[in-house]
C-alpha cells in the first residue's frame, strides 16, 4: 500500500485503526508513506505482527516518489512471498500512483489505484499542481490492472476503458451506530440565541468553498435574523474565515469536535451545509443526513443522491436559495440506502476488490 497520511505513526488515530482492519485481511500489509524527515520517524514501524509501515523520510517532498520506489524494492526482494504473492494499492493515482506503476512494471505484481477525489472537476484545476497531477494520472491509471473509486460521479467521469476496470466502493460509515448514538451536546441548548441553526463540519480548505457559504448566509440572514451558522473545523484558511466573521454575531467558529460530539451537532441543528467545490464521496453529508438534518449542498460528491436539489458549486446566490428554502421547510432530503450494512460486509467487499485482478 503506498499512502501518504502519516497518520498511521500515531497510536490510537482513525487512520491506524482502518489499517489495522485491513491488515487482518491479508497475510501480510507492507505501507510505504510519503514523510519528510522532519516528522523524525523510524525506518520501520511495527503496528502488528503482520503489518508494517515505513516512512519514506524523505528530505525533500520532491524525493517522495524515488524514495517510496527504493523502499518497495526492498520489501519485495526481501520478502518471503514471491512476487506473484503481492497486490500493489496506491491512495491516489498521482504521485503514489507513479510508485505503484513503477514497483507493478519491474516485478509483475497486479496494480490497484484508488480514487477519491472527483479530479475531473474544473475547480480541481484551479492550481497548477492538480494539472499536473492529471497529466499524471493518464499515465498511470491505464497500466492499472484494477480501479477503485468511492462515487458513481467519479466512475462516470473516466473513459469507457477505465470504467470496464473500475468498481465503486465508497467510504465506510456506520449508520447504524449514528442513528444510536446519544445526544451529548445540544447546539439549540449550547445557543439559545438561535431560533434556528445552520451547520458546516469540514477541513476548512479553498475546495471546501467556506466563504461562499458565509457569504450565502450573509445574504438570508435578513429574512432570518434569528438564525446562526456554526463552523465546527481547522484547516489552513481558518484565519481568513475568522477574520470574515468577525464583526457578526450570528457565525460562530468551533474547533474540530470528538466524532460523537459532531453527530450531535447533526442531530440538533436544523440545516447542515456543505459547499463543496468538488468532493469524491462526502461523507459529513451522509453523516448529517443520516443524523436527520436537512442538507443543503453544492452539486459535488454524493450530493445529488442524498438531496432533492442542489446549488451550482461557487455560486453564493445559488446557495442562498436552497438555505432560504431549507429553514423554511421546503427542501427534502432524499431516501438513500448505503450499500454495506455492516463493517465486516464492507471489509469483505474491500479485500475482494483489491484481490479482483491478483488471482
Amino acid at each position: 500500500m503506498i499512502s501518504t497520511d502519516a497518520k498511521i505513526f500515531e497510536e490510537g488515530s482513525q487512520v491506524r485503526t482502518r489499517v489495522c482492519e485491513y491488515g487482518a485481511l491479508f497475510s501480510e500489509l507492507h505501507i510505504i508513506v510519503f514523510t519528510t524527515r522532519k516528522n523524525d520517524e523510524s525506518p520501520r514501524a511495527e503496528i502488528s505482527k503482520n503489518i508494517f509501515a515505513y516512512p519514506t523520510n524523505s528530505i525533500s517532498k520532491l524525493l517522495y516518489v524515488t524514495d517510496a520506489i527504493k523502499i518497495g524494492v526492498s520489501i519485495i526482494t526481501n520478502s518471503k512471498f514471491s512476487p506473484t504473492e503481492f497486490v500493489i494499492t496506491t491512495q491516489d493515482p498521482f504521485e503514489t500512483g507513479i510508485v505503484g506503476e513503477k514497483l507493478s512494471e519491474k516485478f509483475g505484481i497486479p496494480l490497484q489505484i484508488q480514487i477519491h477525489t472527483d479530479f475531473y472537476s474544473p475547480y480541481f484545476k484551479n492550481s497548477l499542481l492538480n494539472k499536473i497531477r492529471i497529466v499524471i494520472s493518464n499515465k498511470t491509471l491505464p497500466n492499472a490492472r484494477a480501479i477503485r473509486v468511492v462515487s458513481e460521479r467519479i466512475k462516470n467521469s473516466l473513459s469507457q476503458n477505465l470504467q470496464a476496470k473500475t468498481t465503486i466502493l465508497p467510504i465506510f460509515a456506520d449508520l447504524s451506530a449514528i442513528k444510536n448514538l446519544s445526544i451529548n451536546t445540544d447546539l439549540k441548548n449550547k445557543y439559545p440565541q438561535f431560533k434556528k441553526i445552520v451547520l458546516m463540519a469540514s477541513r476548512l480548505t479553498r475546495e471546501k468553498d467556506i466563504q461562499t457559504a458565509i457569504r450565502a448566509f450573509f445574504a438570508i440572514l435578513g429574512n432570518y435574523p434569528d438564525t446562526g451558522l456554526i463552523i465546527v473545523g481547522s484547516g489552513p484558511e481558518e484565519k481568513n474565515i475568522q477574520k470574515e466573521i468577525l464583526a457578526s454575531d450570528s457565525i460562530i467558529h468551533l474547533p474540530w469536535a470528538d466524532y460523537d460530539t459532531l453527530i450531535s451537532y447533526m442531530k440538533t441543528c436544523d440545516v447542515f451545509l456543505s459547499t463543496s467545490l468538488y468532493e469524491g464521496y462526502g461523507l459529513s453529508m451522509l453523516e448529517a443526513h443520516t443524523a436527520g438534518a436537512t442538507l443543503v449542498a453544492t452539486n459535488a460528491g454524493i450530493a445529488s443522491l442524498l438531496v432533492s436539489d442542489t446549488a451550482k458549486p461557487g455560486d453564493a446566490n445559488d446557495v442562498a436559495r436552497l438555505l432560504s428554502k431549507a429553514l423554511s421547510g421546503q427542501v427534502l432530503n432524499k431516501p438513500y440506502i448505503y450499500p454495506y450494512p455492516s463493517k465486516r460486509a464492507y471489509l469483505e467487499a474491500y479485500k475482494r476488490d483489491v484481490e479482483r485482478e491478483s488471482l
